[in-house]
């Protein structure tokens, strides 16, 4: 009976520490299914992120790819140089999503000036002059890369800041604009909506592109200045002067107001060219432009009408004021001596004019000049060193 009593309790502990360990067992399982279940949820949403990341990759991806036409054919029109700043910094928001983008021109003595931007304070505009050795600026000046702010943090630790930091904006990034090897602008973004890191490559073709509309700008303004500018003299020449009468005979049209032209002649040039020779001649034109240039209006004209003759348009003159004006010229060029180089004397000049004005003497440029050059040709034949209004061409007799 004891033997029976002591295997039943035997049995019965056995059953017991059976349970337990099947509960241990259980619990364990229960344990590691619970922590593969919260690893799978951690995985899952890491997945998720990163499926969520890369659609949205790949959805900047996309919209970039079609603002880049855009972007390449706006900047391949013809734009003025002092227009381009406006449609860079236009353009630079538009591809970024920027919530602010200053673009800062190179001035002569190497400083920089914000010229034009969006989401930032107007007084910037025309006044905000940058540093180009400090901070961002400093380096994108200095190595003529873009550089962006969480590498060069990332580099340096805590970074020096730019004169544009300290007026308040914090930008991602910098971008050079490189004209023939040299720094001739900077565009700095901030508040972007990617991340300027990934968006390099567009950053970088966005200066290419702004820094060719630039050159070409530059360069056909450089052509176009030539095609009316006397070579000579500086002066504008014969087609400048046909293309401004044009617009300022509009105004006066519009307006009711008078237009002049004066013809100017040199005397007896041919005699100069010939006594001191062609160069004392070219010295003699480039001393008289100066002299027409300082003593014109701000709101007038004075241009190299051909050889040694010379126009000045005057707007809002009539035939009164020209020619009391045309007069003052001559006056005071009568006075004036010219040194020419190598010549020891110096030597004096007169000169004769012709004035016309608009409406009496002719509706159009081509009415207008031959009516001054009829004055001209009245004042050399009456004596030169005087200037004589348009007058009527009179037919010889028989």
């Amino acid at each position: 009976m004891p033997d029976l009593l002591v295997g039943a309790m035997i049995c019965a502990v056995a059953l017991g520490l059976g349970f337990l360990a099947g509960s241990a067992y259980r619990a364990l399982d229960l344990r590691k299914a619970g922590e593969e279940r919260e690893e799978l949820k951690v995985r899952n949403r890491e997945l998720s992120r990163w499926l969520q990341e890369y659609k949205d990759i790949h959805a900047r991806d996309s919209e970039i790819s079609t603002l880049i036409p855009s972007i390449v054919r706006r900047l391949a029109e013809r734009h003025p140089t002092d227009a381009l700043p406006r449609v860079a910094v236009r353009l630079t928001k538009e591809l970024f999503k920027a919530a602010q983008v200053v673009l800062a021109v190179v001035k002569k003595d190497g400083s920089l000036l914000v010229t034009d931007g969006v989401g930032i304070p107007p007084a910037w505009r025309g006044t905000l002059v940058l540093s180009p050795r400090d901070g961002m600026i400093g380096d994108a000046m200095r190595d003529k890369i873009l550089v962006l702010r969480e590498e060069r943090a990332a580099r340096r630790g805590r970074p020096e800041l730019s004169d544009l930091e300290r007026a308040g904006m914090v930008p991602d990034a910098v971008i050079p604009i490189v004209v023939e090897e040299s720094v001739v602008a900077i565009l700095a973004v901030a508040g972007s909506a990617g991340k300027m890191d990934r968006e390099r490559p567009y950053a970088s073709m966005l200066a290419d592109l702004v820094a060719n509309s630039f050159q070409i700008s530059i360069a056909i303004e450089a052509l176009e200045q030539r095609a009316v500018t006397d070579p000579l003299t500086g002066l504008y020449n014969r087609a400048y002067l046909a293309d401004r009468f044009l617009v300022d005979l509009r105004q006066a049209r519009n307006y009711g107001v008078p237009m002049s032209i004066a013809l100017f002649d040199i005397d007896r040039f041919k005699r100069i060219n010939d006594r001191h020779g062609h160069s004392a001649g070219d010295a003699i034109l480039r001393k008289l432009a100066s002299f027409l240039r300082e003593r014109m209006r701000s709101t007038d004209a004075v241009v190299r009408y051909g050889g040694e003759e010379f126009a000045v348009l005057m707007v809002t003159a009539d035939s009164g004021v020209a020619l009391e004006q045309a007069d003052r010229f001559r006056t005071e060029l009568e006075e004036q001596t010219f040194v020419i180089p190598g010549q020891a004397d110096p030597i004096r000049i007169t000169i004769s004019g012709g004035v016309a004005t608009y409406p009496q003497d002719g509706q159009t440029f081509s009415d207008l000049i031959a009516a001054a050059d009829t004055g001209l040709y009245h004042a050399k034949e009456n004596g030169r060193n005087r200037v004589s209004a348009s007058r009527p061409v009179e037919l010889l007799p028989d």
